[in-house]
């Protein structure tokens, strides 16, 4: 049965994106390996929100090759690659079908709303968090609000040169 696994970047104060949608602010940390082709490597399905995918499609090039990936979203797509579909259907029954795929883990990508959706579902099993040494000041969340306590485990912490630190948890 496969797992859903999160794994994102974050500023120390908790933003994805600064004030108006950037995330050029993590370009000065792309240098380093943070362990992201190990962990993509153990991902059979990406699932990610809507904004996220217009975001990185609008990149010019898809950087996820030949992953399958889901959007959820509430709108149709007009162009988008061959391995990328939409669901605009219940987040439930897209979970249950992903849970019997044999192919690997789910990785839920992003944004704040998608991780939160699939949290408040209690589907998420893993986070890994890369939190990186800068301070934004304003921008969209790491999480969302919720009415909805997640309990989370530490498992192990990394610290990299240029001060970014991996945080990995199970969720329960």
């Amino acid at each position: 049965m496969a797992g859903f696994r999160a794994y994102m970047a974050a500023s120390l104060d908790g933003r994805i994106t600064t004030a108006d949608g950037s995330i050029a602010w993590m370009e000065p940390f792309n240098s380093m390996d943070y362990g992201f082709d190990d962990f993509v490597g153990h991902m059979g399905t990406m699932v990610m929100g809507r904004t996220t995918y217009d975001h990185l499609h609008a990149m010019g090039h898809w950087p996820h090759g030949d992953k399958r990936c889901i959007v959820v979203t509430s709108r149709g797509m007009e162009t988008a690659p061959d391995n990328v579909e939409p669901w605009l259907g219940d987040l439930g029954q897209l979970v249950e079908e992903l849970r019997r795929q044999k192919t690997g883990d789910v990785w839920v990508a992003g944004g704040a709303k998608a991780i939160r959706a699939f949290l408040e579902l209690g589907v998420i099993d893993h986070f890994d968090l890369l939190v990186m040494p800068v301070l934004l000041g304003d921008g969209r969340p790491l999480f969302e609000r919720s009415e909805r306590p997640s309990r989370l485990t530490l498992l192990g912490a990394r610290t990299f040169a240029n001060g970014v630190v991996r945080l990995s948890y199970v969720v329960g």
